[in-house]
């Protein structure tokens, strides 16, 4: 192999050489440009989750919260009636305590 050869080969793989190196630093950039649509779009993912469970959060506390002041409004209203119950009981006691004289002073 005459040295003209050689130089030629050189050429061609040093051509080929910087195109591959051309290519791979344009995939490089490009990889590097979905990579960094993913990451905005995977935030945007993630925000939007957190909104929902802000919203359901805050939703869930509403619910609990009126379903404690319902239950807490039911348990005063029995306790009246139940204070009442007892008083009329009392009252009942009382006068028969008093009809049979058993009445203690």
């Amino acid at each position: 192999m005459d040295q003209e050869s050689l130089t030629q080969i050189q050429q061609l793989i040093a051509a080929s050489t910087n195109t591959l190196r051309g290519e791979l630093a344009d995939s490089k950039r490009h990889a590097g440009v979905l990579a960094e649509g993913l990451r905005h779009e995977l935030q945007l993912v993630a925000e939007g989750f957190q909104m929902h469970l802000d919203r359901r959060h805050a939703e869930d506390r509403s619910f609990l919260e009126e379903q404690f002041r319902e239950t807490r409004a039911l348990i005063q209203l029995s306790y009246g009636q139940i204070q009442e119950r007892v008083e009329r009981l009392e009252q009942r006691v009382r006068t028969i305590e008093q009809h049979l004289g058993l009445t203690i002073q």
